[in-house]
């Protein structure tokens, strides 16, 4: 991986999360705050990246 793939990934990754949060916010919670929002795209984020980790450990 190059050298600016990094934060482009990150990147993508944070949009995707934050994005699915709301989604999934607004389906299954109809009062959801937006602190309650970046917290759930923070976890979706984290779960992320150890679903990338534990991918490339198996290898």
């Amino acid at each position: 991986m190059s050298a600016m793939a990094a934060p482009y990934k990150f990147l993508l990754r944070l949009i995707v999360a934050v994005l699915m949060a709301l989604l999934i916010g607004r389906f299954f919670f109809q009062e959801m705050t937006a602190v309650k929002v970046i917290g759930f795209a923070a976890i979706l984020l984290v779960l992320a990246y150890l679903f990338e980790y534990a991918k490339r450990h198996d290898k």
